[in-house]
């Protein structure tokens, strides 16, 4: 996954939380829960940008590259 596709995945589901707290109420546990999933796409969102642009030693990069890779696969 590319960083342009978490991204989109963070805004579709920043849409999916403010369409389910104005159905069903900021107090319902769906919520909570969607919640919860934007925060996890955040985090690892922030974790790559902050891991990414970071200099590196050479021979850590490929590991960098493919850890960046792991993240971004969910």
């Amino acid at each position: 996954m590319k960083l342009q596709e978490l991204e989109d995945c963070i805004e579709e589901k920043r849409q999916e939380l403010n369409d389910l707290a104005n159905e069903v109420g900021l107090k319902d546990r769906r919520v909570l829960m969607k919640s919860m999933e934007l925060d996890w796409l955040l985090n690892k969102y922030g974790t790559w940008k902050c891991s990414y642009f970071k200099p590196s030693i050479s021979k850590s990069s490929q590991i960098q590259e493919e850890q960046h890779e792991l993240v971004l696969s969910y």
